[in-house]
């Protein structure tokens, strides 16, 4: 059962819940939250397959008895993991009403039911206030494992109702040693621990989906903006069908070392020294007060994608690449 075990460098974390789960003494919320990259939601799958394995053993769900089969199958009556339907749009309120249905039915294996909702930031307003009066009022023997790289974006109402189990980046050696065995080329593995801010899982993600060149392309794109080989409309064009939030993103993480370098950082504390002729640049170029004003817009258009705001594509990066250009005028 692979996608239902923990990762190493999660150990404190797990012994922390088998002793709750031998002592009798589980909450019925629990809010996993951390970095991207650390592996939580896959604890929290490795965590409700322990907790409904027929023969738990200390290290985890057994693998072969009735209750691990139907997990493995994904016909498991009394489990449900309830994400977005696509990647970056928000949980809406239909979906947590059906969640809360399925919360209150008897378990039909005649043991728990686990709930996981991944990320639980995600929520809209009315759906976040929707699962409130479950999390106030939970069905007998129902555990939910909410799961949040921004447990900051939700209500306090609800981390308030969770008892709270914190995922921190493992040690840098530890990284390494990991994501060296998943990768073909590990001298890939500095800069993406270092892109990733050490997160083993968001480095790994970005060696598969080749996000290194996309980000590669997205800087030589702005490099071409700032020469006046292109203009904003047609950069926009070719990033208008990118996943927005994390293109948002690459920009704003560059912006932070601008500033840096502008308050005289020094180069070798930057997570983008790969982009270190471009952020001296910016830095040259802008006043840091300038740019900090321009993350702080940049990091409210991500936020706007993330609540499923009704942003034309296009239009939102022409904005965003307009603004770029301002910043070197």
């Amino acid at each position: 059962m692979k996608d239902w075990s923990i990762f190493p460098w999660q150990n404190a974390q797990w012994e922390q819940m088998v002793h709750c789960q031998q002592s009798d003494n589980l909450a019925h919320a629990y809010l996993l939250r951390g970095l991207p990259g650390t592996g939580k939601l896959q604890f929290a799958k490795a965590l409700a397959a322990y907790l409904l394995c027929m023969n738990p053993q200390a290290t985890g769900a057994c693998g072969h008895c009735k209750e691990c089969e139907l997990l493995k199958a994904g016909t498991h009556p009394d489990f449900t993991l309830l994400e977005p339907d696509d990647p970056g749009r928000p949980i809406r309120i239909d979906s947590i009403r059906k969640l809360n249905e399925f919360a209150h039915k008897t378990a039909q294996q005649g043991g728990r039911r686990v709930i996981i909702l991944s990320p639980a930031e995600a929520m809209n307003v009315n759906a976040a206030n929707a699962l409130l009066k479950c999390l106030e009022e939970p069905g007998e023997d129902t555990i939910f494992l909410l799961v949040s790289a921004r447990s900051g974006d939700m209500l306090p109402t609800i981390r308030s109702r969770c008892q709270q189990l914190k995922f921190a980046t493992p040690k840098r050696a530890e990284a390494e040693q990991w994501l060296a065995l998943q990768l073909e080329d590990s001298s890939l593995v500095p800069q993406l621990l270092d892109l990733t801010a050490n997160s083993p899982l968001e480095a790994k993600r970005f060696a598969d989906q080749g996000l290194l060149e996309k980000r590669e392309a997205l800087a030589d794109g702005i490099k071409g903006l700032f020469k006046g080989k292109l203009t904003p409309v047609e950069l926009a064009k070719n990033w208008q069908s990118a996943d927005l939030t994390l293109t948002i993103s690459w920009i704003i993480g560059w912006l932070d070392d601008a500033v840096k370098l502008g308050l005289n950082g020094d180069p070798s504390d930057l997570r983008n020294r790969d982009q270190l002729k471009m952020l001296e640049y910016l830095a040259r170029k802008s006043d840091a007060k300038v740019l900090l004003q321009e993350r702080e817009w940049l990091m409210s258009q991500r936020q706007s994608l993330l609540e499923g705001g009704n942003l034309n594509p296009q239009m939102l990066m022409e904005g965003v690449f307009c603004r770029c250009l301002e910043w070197v005028l």
